[in-house]
């Protein structure tokens, strides 16, 4: 009996020793943060794409207006029609700063809809995968690869079909009409003038004058 104990005691011993021996590998934590390279997002994204061939489609098509209205000019004043030249010179310099204005806006209608998709994105990325909050990489200069949440949000961008609507019109409205202006249809309803009245036949003398005349 004592053999057997002695025995089972050292075997004991010796799983004891070679357990100490062995590394433990200490594990990672689990992310409670992450990041997101945002500029790779409206880069590589499928929206992001598509609001910047929005915009270059834009400006092409304003730069035609602008091309055909300056050659336009250039036969008015070549044919030394210094009427129609003046009128294009007008539009040519009301159109460019129509144009900018509308190239502008629609810009600022891309970044309006790639930031409320972005916006979501980030939410439902957080919410996903049960973070604290998300950061855009330029407030983190340094993480861990686990941490990047990129390709998550670019996916749930490109899986939310948002798009930006259809072009805006390039043509110029017409300017509004004064306030005193007299309606379109009261004046096609006032009829023509009437010829001035024929003169009326001179008057016959009164009968004072004509009796005096008489003597």
């Amino acid at each position: 009996m004592n053999r057997k104990l002695v025995s089972a005691l050292a075997l004991v011993s010796m799983l004891t020793l070679v357990g100490c021996n062995e590394e433990t590998k200490p594990q990672k934590p689990v992310p409670q943060f992450g990041v997101v390279q945002v500029a790779k997002v409206y880069q590589e994204s499928q929206l992001g794409k598509q609001g910047v061939a929005r915009v270059g489609e834009l400006e092409q098509k304003a730069m035609a207006v602008l091309t055909d209205l300056q050659k336009a000019l250039e036969k008015a004043r070549a044919d030394k029609n210094d009427a129609e030249a003046e009128r294009l010179e007008k539009e040519l310099q009301s159109r460019v700063y129509f144009l900018q204005n509308v190239i502008k806006q629609d810009q600022e209608h891309v970044m309006n809809v790639l930031q409320t998709e972005m916006q979501k994105a980030f939410d439902k990325c957080r919410a996903d995968k049960s973070l604290f909050g998300l950061f855009a990489d330029e407030v983190v200069p340094s993480y861990s690869p686990e941490v990047d949440m990129t390709d998550a949000v670019k996916s749930l961008i490109d899986a939310s079909g948002a798009t930006f609507g259809e072009l805006p019109s390039l043509e110029m409205p017409p300017l509004p009409e004064p306030e005193n202006a007299t309606p379109r249809e009261e004046v096609e309803d006032v009829p023509a003038e009437a010829p001035e009245a024929a003169a009326a036949p001179e008057a016959a003398p009164a009968p004072a004058a004509a009796e005096a005349e008489a003597k």
